[in-house]
């Protein structure tokens, strides 16, 4: 025993002077100091975000509390959540305990189904590492500590001290001496059974919570979804239709004969290409001439009536317009300050000079000129002679000189004709089609239905929400789709290949002998400079893992948008799926693997994934630390949105509908939020028996991350995709895929103290984790994905005439009542069709002003008509 402490003791030595021991053993830094270290650079980090954002709520609440901007009250999304509780204006930290009370049943009501299944994982993460925590800090780690004398069995020791501190070396010593004495004893081995013990319980409790969080969804989304009588639950989209039924008459007869239900309506979709191009040209053209109006009106200071009186307009042009008649924008309000005066309060000077356009003219009496043509439009054929002017040719450079806004809306003319001409075509049936059914029974079981004997014939799906599909997808022929799918999924496997390399090379600066082989130089000055080796092996790594997780997924999300998918949410969920394989491969696996193990015999993955996670505890210690104390309040400013903000308002933002573009609540995208916090809880699973710290810092991760989240989803942004809870199953797999992967680290990690026996017990472990996926999958998927016939209420309406009934209750005095009856899905989707929106959507002309939740637009007549703001002009982008 005597040679076995001077050994240990030996090794402590040199690493306390900063050299390497004659057996090769790596070389760490103090786990306390970088711990310690990490935890107060995050603190500061965090503190410093979380007072800015309440601060910034403030001061600017269009932007954090965008969903009760007045300028987002006609936008399906923001207007859903109306009936949660204000926040209040002026307290710092008012908004805190009124986020705390808000139940689960108000964020159901509110922000729908999608919101409730992503904020239940993080309630679920919770309670499993709670639970968890519990048996670690009073069993676990008090049994260890009196087995070995440490407190988490990681490597280095979890309580290394200073080394500069006189007692480190007495410390050291007693750790010594009770690990020699429990080994010669041969209570070693009583002791590492309690980690096969808790292998079994940790994997049980993980489970249990994981099942009890499925079935309250599944209850919750059968109750939620039965009730609901909407279009979208009423209408299953069908593929894969044969040339011989792409009519509406032919295949409503062929459905109708198999017995399923009756039809209410039908929708084939067709190769609208041409007319898409058309629209995306008249959105060019229609910038542009809106753009040119801004220019007129800033450049003649025309902001209001008075401006109007006295500007020096043609007096047939003035006299056309009822100026006594209308009210201008600087009226004021009931808090007496001016309208003009509460913008000037939120955007700096520049901002405030372009959006002076939002500040004119209120209302124009309309006016019908009797002739098409577009020189009698208002203050068009005035004699002003700073009119602005274009060139005809390319890029606005080249070419004769003309003016500008009469050539634009001469362009918006003719383009406007075009799509009328278009709209009277015959297009190509394309092989997809939406059925409206009469019932939402009907509908279910068409869904589920095969309809035909043949392969790809009739496929039956449940159809996305009107507002969650893209028609420019949707309109791709088959062969265009697949393609479009094989070329992403190649472009995808080549970049996530690419990215081990320097995933790889990141991995090297982990520990000082990988950095001496790949830098000597740096390596011995890192060995000199003990501040500089923490700052580069501890500091730095989580800050750069960080990085990189941060700016991949947002390329993962733009290259799910080019593969051809018809809906927003499949969009969505194929982005989780893309997001989670990258930083779980190559930000998880390959970091753990290259970073410390060697793969070369197979036979050892369970051996070296243990010694690799062991080495790499640190690392992820400090990871979580900074991710849950550091970056999330970051979310909660929104930097992407604050940063975009000033830029786009001095170089983008030119015209009333960019403002309006502007002030809308940003898409939270499920693909950049939720893979992340999947693989922090695998992580802390994995390290869950052996690291009470990783347990601590995941739990605390999670807590945080709750009410960050909580906050973003309802009152700062907005999820139009409409998924009704479908994410759940995708994370329900990749949580049992990290428990199959802590079974492994286990058995490995016993086996790295030779506790062969302890390990064999764990060998039923991975086969009963699979089992309760098979179950999961069998038993649990058909509800996750479906509406349950006996789910669906009786009392509902069975019709269309009696939902046209319905809807012609509007104006009623129980109009109100009867919509806050209906859930947020219903409410969002009232009136709603599955016709291909640029069929239907009115031809308006530029906007030239805003009004609250109205705006200004001249018409193709000359007519400047009120209108409220449109859906249509939604940014889906992120």
């Amino acid at each position: 025993m005597f040679s076995f402490i001077v050994t240990e003791l030996w090794g402590d030595i040199s690493i306390a002077n900063n050299t390497l021991p004659n057996d090769g053993t790596r070389y760490k830094p103090s786990s306390t100091r970088v711990a310690r270290y990490q935890i107060m650079i995050a603190t500061v980090l965090g503190l410093f975000a979380f007072f800015s954002f309440c601060v910034l709520r403030v001061k600017y609440p269009k932007i954090y509390v965008a969903n009760f901007n007045h300028y987002n009250s006609n936008n399906l999304h923001s207007s859903s959540r109306q009936n949660l509780p204000r926040l209040p204006a002026k307290s710092l930290f008012g908004w805190v305990p009124i986020l705390y009370k808000i139940n689960e049943t108000q964020i159901l009501d509110n922000a729908g189904l999608d919101a409730v299944v992503f904020l239940g994982f993080f309630k679920m993460c919770i309670k499993c590492l709670a639970a968890c925590f519990i048996f670690a800090v009073a069993v676990i780690s008090p049994v260890r500590y009196f087995y070995t004398g440490k407190v988490d069995q990681d490597y280095p020791d979890d309580d290394d001290d200073d080394d500069d501190d006189p007692t480190t070396l007495v410390k050291r010593m007693s750790k010594i001496a009770v690990t020699a004495l429990v080994s010669e004893e041969g209570n070693y081995q009583k002791f590492l059974w309690l980690y096969t013990i808790f292998t079994y319980v940790f994997t049980f409790t993980i489970v249990y919570f994981l099942f009890q969080q499925t079935s309250k969804i599944i209850n919750m989304r059968q109750s939620y979804l039965g009730k609901q009588n909407s279009i979208t639950d009423r209408t299953v989209k069908i593929s894969g239709i044969p040339p011989i039924l792409r009519d509406e008459i032919d295949l409503k007869r062929h459905i109708e004969k198999l017995g399923i239900g009756e039809v209410d309506s039908i929708i084939i979709v067709k190769e609208w290409n041409n007319l898409n191009a058309l629209f995306k040209l008249r959105k060019r053209v229609l910038r542009n001439l809106e753009v040119f109006w801004v220019e007129y009106f800033n450049t003649n200071g025309i902001r209001n009536k008075n401006d109007l009186l006295s500007s020096s307009l043609h007096p047939q042009i003035r006299d056309s317009i009822n100026l006594e008649a209308s009210q201008s924008y600087r009226d004021t309000p009931e808090n007496g300050e001016t309208i003009s005066e509460q913008h000037d309060n939120e955007n700096d000077d520049t901002q405030s000079v372009r959006s002076s356009l939002m500040e004119q003219i209120s209302e124009l009496i309309e006016q019908d000129f009797g002739e098409d043509s577009v020189g009698h439009l208002p203050l068009l054929s005035d004699e002003v002679q700073n009119r602005p002017k274009t060139r005809k040719g390319l890029f606005g450079i080249f070419g004769k000189e003309v003016d500008a806004i009469t050539y634009w809306s001469e362009q918006l003319e003719i383009v406007d004709k075009e799509i009328v001409k278009a709209r009277t075509r015959e297009y190509p049936a394309t092989s997809s089609a939406f059925l409206t059914m009469k019932s939402v029974a009907q509908a279910q079981m068409l869904a589920q239905a095969v309809l035909d004997p043949k392969i790809n014939h009739l496929i039956t799906t449940l159809a996305p929400a009107p507002h969650d599909i893209i028609w420019n997808n949707l309109c791709l022929t088959r062969r265009e789709r697949n393609m479009r799918i094989f070329m992403v999924t190649l472009f995808i496997g080549l970049v996530s290949v690419l990215m081990v390399y320097p995933v790889r090379y990141l991995a090297n600066f982990l520990n000082i002998n990988t950095i001496s082989r790949v830098l000597p130089r740096l390596g011995e000055f890192l060995k000199a400079n003990r501040w500089a080796e923490t700052l580069v092996t501890g500091i730095l790594p989580p800050y750069i893992f960080t990085i990189m997780n941060v700016i991949i997924p947002f390329f993962y999300i733009w290259i799910s948008s080019k593969q051809g998918f018809t809906s927003h949410s499949d969009e969505e969920l194929s982005s989780v799926s893309k997001n989670f394989f990258y930083i779980f491969v190559n930000l998880f696996l390959v970091f753990t693997l290259f970073g410390t193990a060697s793969l070369s015999d197979t036979t050892k993955i369970a051996y070296e994934l243990a010694q690799s996670l062991r080495d790499l505890s640190l690392f992820y210690v400090d990871l979580i630390i900074l991710q849950g104390l550091g970056m999330f309040p970051f979310k909660l400013l929104l930097l992407g949105n604050l940063i975009r903000f000033p830029i786009e308002s001095l170089f983008w933002c030119k015209t009333p509908r960019d403002y309006l573009q502007l002030y809308k609540p940003p898409v939270f995208n499920f693909g950049l939020h939720l893979p992340q916090p999947i693989l922090i809880l695998i992580i802390t699973i994995v390290y869950s028996v052996m690291s009470t710290k990783i347990l601590t810092a995941g739990l605390l991760y999670f807590l945080i991350g709750y009410f960050v989240y909580k906050y973003q989803l309802l009152y700062a942004c907005i999820h139009p995709p409409h998924s009704t809870g479908k994410v759940w199953p995708l994370v329900f797999r990749r949580v049992i895929l990290g428990l199959l992967i802590f079974q492994l680290t286990m058995v490995g990690t016993l086996a790295l103290q030779e506790a062969y026996l302890c390990a064999s017990f764990l060998a039923p472990l991975p086969a009963i984790t699979v089992f309760f996926l098979w179950s999961f999958q069998n038993s649990y998927i058909p509800l996750s994905m479906f509406i349950a016939l006996r789910a669906i209420e009786n009392n509902q309406l069975g019709t269309h005439d009696d939902e046209e009934a319905y809807f012609a209750t509007v104006g009623s005095t129980s109009t109100e009542e009867d919509v806050n009856s209906k859930t947020v899905d219903e409410r969002r989707e009232l009136n709603t069709t599955y016709e291909y929106p640029n069929l239907l959507d009115n031809l308006d002309g530029p906007l030239i002003a805003i009004d609250r939740n109205e705006v200004l637009i001249v018409n193709s007549e000359g007519v400047t008509v009120r209108k409220a703001q449109s859906f249509d002009e939604w940014d889906w982008s992120i």
